[in-house]
């Protein structure tokens, strides 16, 4: 299974390496700070068992000893057993922070805010490293923490998921509420336990994140808690595609979208026949379904003959985001826990017309409310 469709330039470089000379550069790239002025947060969620805890004791095993860390973890007890194991495995200057009794998301998340304050305001550490229970929803702590990276008082570079390689075929198979959201909340989807998985526990993981939009932005494994040198990357707001595959012979090409006040992005492709067109939104905008439903129905049935796929997921509010999608024949939604943007991306068999780009962009601008100051 490819662990990854396309690495950054620095994974690629990490990448070329021979493996036995990867662990020291690993920690090179890792721990590349490109703004020394804001703290770099990483949220690593997952089931019970997945791995994170022991995930976040490596990281704080291999951190450099001159940088200041701080990880806050939540348990469902007060018994703090993690918050030891972590404290013995780090080096240098740290802080282990305990939110024990409920999750983040909900009972605890008045103390989560008050420590992240708390955090943010009078440690400025290099890094800030959140695990969420296995209960909880990633979803919400993400939306936290944007607000924090909007008034430019952290970066968000990555959230993590991990999803234990033994327990792939049921999460895969019972799409569970809890864990589906926290796949879905994820930049990074990494299999963990990875030297226990067969090739069906593989192949499943492999349909779990083929199951996802937009697509993740770097799918591997890990084993022992090492993590990937890419899991630790600054994703910001990608304007790629999901439902067709990039390459150096069909290059997107990316203009800005004006919308509600704010700058968005159109990026079309064509390639091999079939012609791609995706719009990424300010997460900054809440978008109306009231409007959404009926105009992306009545466009699904005027193009029919020419389209091959549409997804979309748009922030509706402060709950979950809106995923709707259709291969051609009627339109189907559900909700979503992803929360970094909002997109729509269409597949076509033609190329398409100013008609028809100027019907989707106008639905999307009446669509669009206008953030709140």
């Amino acid at each position: 299974m490819p662990v990854a469709a396309a690495y950054p330039p620095r994974a690629a470089m990490f990448m070329s390496v021979p493996l036995r000379e990867r662990t020291n550069l690993a920690h090179r790239i890792i721990w590349a700070r490109e703004d020394e002025s804001m703290t770099r947060a990483h949220v690593i969620t997952g089931g019970f068992g997945a791995g994170k805890t022991t995930a976040i004791r490596w990281l704080m095993s291999h951190k450099p000893e001159n940088e200041f860390w701080v990880v806050i973890l939540n348990e469902f007890t007060d018994a703090g057993l993690d918050a030891l194991s972590v404290a013995e495995s780090a080096r240098g200057n740290y802080d282990v922070r305990l939110v024990a009794g409920g999750c983040l998301c909900c009972i605890g998340e008045l103390e989560f805010g008050k420590q992240l304050r708390d955090i943010l305001k009078v440690l400025k550490p290099a890094r800030l490293l959140i695990e969420p229970s296995g209960a909880g929803h990633a979803a919400d702590i993400v939306d936290e923490l944007a607000t924090y990276e909007a008034q430019q008082a952290l970066h968000l570079d990555s959230v993590i998921c991990l999803v234990d390689a033994l327990d792939a075929v049921r999460i895969l198979r019972m799409r569970e509420a809890n864990e589906w959201s926290q796949i879905q909340s994820a930049d990074v989807l990494l299999m963990s336990k990875s030297d226990l998985a067969g090739e069906s526990e593989r192949e499943t993981f492999a349909a779990i994140a083929a199951a996802q939009y937009p697509a993740k932005r770097y799918v591997g494994t890990c084993s022992g808690g090492a993590l990937p040198a890419q899991a630790m990357l600054r994703y910001s707001r990608n304007s790629g595609f999901s439902l067709v595959r990039e390459d150096a012979a069909s290059a997107p090409t990316t203009a800005e979208f004006a919308i509600a006040g704010l700058a968005g992005g159109e990026t079309q492709l064509s390639q091999l026949g079939l012609w791609a067109v995706s719009w990424t939104l300010p997460r900054e905008l809440t978008f109306s379904r009231v409007v959404i439903e009926p105009r992306v129905n009545w466009l699904l049935d005027a193009y029919q003959p020419w389209l091959r796929r549409f997804k979309a997921v748009f922030r509706t509010g402060p709950g979950p985001s809106w995923l709707i999608q259709s291969h051609g024949r009627g339109l189907s939604g559900e909700d979503s826990a992803y929360r970094r943007d909002s997109r729509l991306e269409i597949v076509m068999g033609a190329r398409p017309t100013e008609v028809f780009l100027d019907a989707w962009r106008a639905m999307l601008r009446d669509a669009a409310l206008a953030p709140r100051h």
